[in-house]
């Protein structure tokens, strides 16, 4: 999520009753596999219905949306609210 979450930096997620809008920062868990998964930071870039697409900030290098495809709303952690 570089420039805008470093490495090292903390973040503050809300788990429990909250909304996600287009814009947002999630943490949501992407399976790569039966056995393998990956909690990530990313942007809401856009939501249908219980589907959400998610961006990494840094488009260059990023593995989001782009790569996994579309994620179900039930994959998101939570929205961040704080980071520092």
């Amino acid at each position: 999520m570089l420039p805008t979450i470093k490495r090292g930096d903390n973040v503050l997620v809300l788990c429990w009753f909250f909304k996600v809008e287009k814009g947002d920062l999630v943490a949501v868990h992407i399976s790569l596999s039966k056995k393998e998964g990956r909690d990530m930071i990313k942007r809401v870039k856009a939501i249908k219905g219980e589907e959400v697409f998610v961006l990494g900030d840094n488009e260059k290098v990023s593995i989001d949306s782009r790569s996994f495809g579309w994620i179900n709303k039930k994959d998101i952690i939570g929205r961040v609210i704080f980071q520092s």
